[in-house]
């Protein structure tokens, strides 16, 4: 059952209006779309990944809806930094050239993912996720700031660890800087929470308590919202 189905719709239809591209479709219908095709697919605990094209000049844009599986990775995970930006994570889109390229510098190097990192030293995100970062009972994701894409997890967690009483800022974090008294994690819809476990070799933290705290709020949100949509789409 499709969970943040609303938050996803949300993001995908700001990312066509700032392309100018007219949104292809009803809600309804695409939530039955979705539903149809992972019926078909039989994945027990899969991913949606929904990608819309302008199309020709003289026709209307086209929708590709495909499952995947979803799994946790082995964990912890080894990543590398990667001196580099997106040009642009105002929306999601596929011209994720900076993404490739750090995730073959990732396999190079024989580690899971790849962070960027700019000039200053400043974490901003993985490849294929956003990142957080615990340290001394604070939680902290680098800010939006154009080159970052806006996750729909992210966001949730951000809300969810606030509602459960956690300090939760909004700030860069220098790769140099982390120790292994830093929790670092990534989060994506098709990964949840990820634990690293070194950034280029160098050991990082594991809060235990914290990761299971936050694991678990986000498996109740995601409950709430696959009952949401079943409530109200099917």
């Amino acid at each position: 059952m499709p969970v943040f189905f609303g938050e996803h719709g949300d993001r995908l239809e700001t990312g066509l209006a700032a392309l100018d591209i007219d949104v292809p479709w009803r809600r309804d219908r695409l939530a039955t779309d979705i539903v149809r095709l992972s019926d078909a697919s039989a994945v027990a605990n899969g991913g949606c990944r929904l990608m819309v094209s302008a199309g020709a000049p003289w026709g209307d844009p086209t929708v590709l809806i495909h499952t995947l599986t979803r799994g946790r990775p082995r964990e912890p995970l080894a990543v590398v930094a990667y001196r580099d930006l997106r040009s642009s994570g105002e929306f999601k889109s596929v011209s994720f050239v900076a993404s490739h390229r750090a995730q073959r510098a990732a396999a190079r190097a024989g580690a899971d993912d790849a962070l960027f990192v700019d000039t200053e030293g400043r974490v901003h995100e993985a490849a294929t996720a956003n990142v957080f970062v615990s340290r001394g009972g604070v939680l902290s994701t680098s800010p939006l700031d154009g080159s970052i894409l806006p996750g729909v997890i992210r966001r949730m967690l951000e809300e969810l660890a606030r509602a459960d009483g956690l300090e939760v800022v909004e700030r860069y974090t220098l790769v140099d800087d982390l120790t292994t008294n830093d929790t670092v994690l990534l989060t994506s819809s098709v990964r949840g929470i990820a634990l690293v476990g070194s950034i280029d070799g160098v050991p990082t933290g594991c809060d235990d308590e914290l990761l299971g705290r936050l694991r678990s709020l986000l498996g109740s949100a995601e409950q709430v919202s696959a009952a949401a949509f079943r409530r109200r789409y099917l």
